[in-house]
């Protein structure tokens, strides 16, 4: 075997184990060819259109969807490349029923190109037994390829769909177009009668939550769809990582022991602070500057203190209650806060002014 068979060979195995690995196994990150084709697209997307304004976050948004085809599209060139190497040693012997004579690595090319589209030819012909095996494993190759990636292209997107549908049902809950925060929707809850309902909600919610996770485990390629605006799903489950931290370390156990220490509020919270710690460790992060999360957090405590509190809402002792706030926050927040400057999502003030300049210059 000739060192472009050999080539061709060694290139067909790592096609093979990149689909293996970035389809079919559930968990982890995608293959040595996806993987990286995720990773330097981003990066070149991510320098090109910015992501400081909201039109850049909307293109921004749009790399995700482009990955499918361009992974299918980069999966089907290294096949092509990897049989028209395989075939190159035999290229010469095959029968040509043209009398234009055409290269010896145009011809390999050109069968393995009709090959592995299962469209068939008969002005080029293979001769040697070899040549027509490998014709042949071309042509089932493509076949596999075309239909792994149809299903994989149905998998992503009914994912997408629950992911999407999860950040929806997380925003409509908070309220962040009425100027709602995560504290007013504990307070609001608890003021009614409705612990009962966040509880039950919380429920599902996790549920739901736990569903995404496992197909973003998955689907490493759903972490680079993102809603350019505060539905997106980093900042959903940065309010329900909020609501949840609010419950365990503020509400007093006392008055509504299931939500300030019930199992249902404590998964929500582990689950929340593994979905960031994944997507921090998956892209490039930049770093905070000094003190900047700590405000973050002493100001996010003193606001949701002071929506409980003129609720009446029977509280923790506050010493107690900050030094749990604090140490629940720090495990979530700073991954989350890395995740959402690097995807470019501003604070909530700067959701408002953004969404008053839209509405004014409308």
């Amino acid at each position: 075997m000739t060192a472009a068979a050999l080539l061709g060979l060694a290139l067909l195995l790592l096609l093979f184990w990149d689909v293996y690995t970035t389809v079919f196994v559930p968990r982890g990150p995608a293959g040595p060819i996806a993987g990286r084709l995720y990773d330097w697209s981003w990066i070149v997307w991510h320098r090109l259109v910015g992501h400081a304004t909201r039109n850049a976050r909307r293109r921004l948004a749009r790399l995700g969807p482009l990955l499918i085809p361009l992974t299918v599209i980069v999966w089907a060139f290294t096949l092509l490349v990897a049989f028209t190497l395989l075939l190159l040693p035999w290229a010469r012997t095959f029968q040509v029923d043209d009398t234009v004579a055409f290269p010896a690595w145009f011809n390999a090319l050109y069968i393995s190109a009709y090959s592995i589209t299962t469209l068939g030819i008969g002005d080029v012909t293979p001769t040697g037994m070899i040549a027509r095996l490998v014709m042949v494993f071309a042509a089932a190759s493509g076949f596999v390829l075309i239909t792994v990636a149809v299903t994989y292209l149905l998998a992503v997107y009914g994912a997408l769909d629950r992911m999407t549908a999860l950040a929806y049902e997380i925003h409509r809950f908070v309220g962040r177009n009425d100027a709602q925060t995560p504290a007013d929707l504990v307070a609001t809850a608890l003021t009614t009668d409705g612990s009962s309902e966040l509880n039950s909600w919380l429920s599902s919610t996790a549920t739901a939550l736990s569903e995404v996770v496992q197909s973003e485990d998955e689907f490493p390629l759903l972490h680079y769809f993102h809603q350019p605006d505060e539905r997106a799903l980093p900042i959903a489950l940065t309010d329900l990582g909020e609501v949840v931290t609010i419950l365990r370390t503020m509400v007093s156990p006392l008055a509504y022991p299931a939500l300030a220490e019930g199992i249902i509020t404590g998964g929500t919270e582990r689950i929340v602070r593994g979905y960031f710690a994944t997507l921090a460790r998956r892209f490039e992060t930049n770093s905070l500057p000094p003190g900047e999360l700590e405000d973050a957090r002493r100001g996010a405590f003193e606001h949701a203190w002071r929506v409980l509190q003129r609720k009446n809402i029977p509280l923790r002792d506050p010493n107690e209650a900050w030094h749990r706030y604090e140490q629940t926050r720090r495990h979530w927040d700073a991954p989350s806060a890395r995740t959402r400057t690097r995807f470019g999502y501003p604070t909530r003030q700067e959701w408002r002014r953004e969404e008053s300049v839209v509405n004014f210059e409308g």
